[in-house]
């Protein structure tokens, strides 16, 4: 049995005592379900082998399999949904100036997580959090970098916002 099996057996054990009975089972079908496909996913954007992305998330996972193994933390990596770059370096050339819309408040941040804006919200300075419970409003972007095996939502680099054009008849 190769690793990343060896791996995907554990990871449905744990997940199949964490709770008894017929519920366990379903856990542990559903985990294997949604790793197999989230692995597929990433190893054909990426062009990464399935088990290099495996040892990576299992490196980084630092608590119960059963809630790691969920889309908040392996998002949808389609293009359209997510921008993927080979480094950090990469990703920074790509943003250029450090300026990214707040979600919340519409101003311009210097921080791409915690808005900066200075920008005045019912009387209060705006200090909104991309990893606060709203998240992004649907408003950022999710970047992945290869060399880090990783990807976060950050708040949309003003670079990136793309014009709209109303063309009036």
């Amino acid at each position: 049995m190769s690793e990343m099996e060896q791996t995907i057996e554990k990871l449905k054990g744990l997940a199949r005592d964490s709770w008894s009975g017929e519920e366990g089972e379903r856990r542990a079908e559903r985990l294997e379900k949604y790793l197999r496909a989230k692995l597929i996913e990433y190893s054909e954007a990426l062009n990464t082998p399935q088990e290099e992305i495996l040892r990576a998330w299992e490196k980084k996972r630092d608590y119960s399999a059963i809630n790691y193994y969920q889309e908040c933390n392996q998002p949808s990596i389609q293009p359209g949904k997510v921008r993927v770059f080979e480094s950090v370096g990469d990703m920074l050339q790509a943003i250029g100036e450090k300026k990214f819309r707040c979600p919340a408040c519409g101003g311009i941040s210097t921080d791409p997580y915690q808005c900066d804006s200075g920008k005045k919200v019912k009387k209060k300075t705006c200090d909104w959090k991309v990893y606060g419970f709203l998240g992004d409003l649907g408003k950022g972007i999710h970047v992945f970098c290869k060399d880090k095996m990783r990807g976060e939502t950050i708040f949309m680099p003003v670079s990136w916002e793309s014009s709209s054009v109303t063309v009036e008849s």
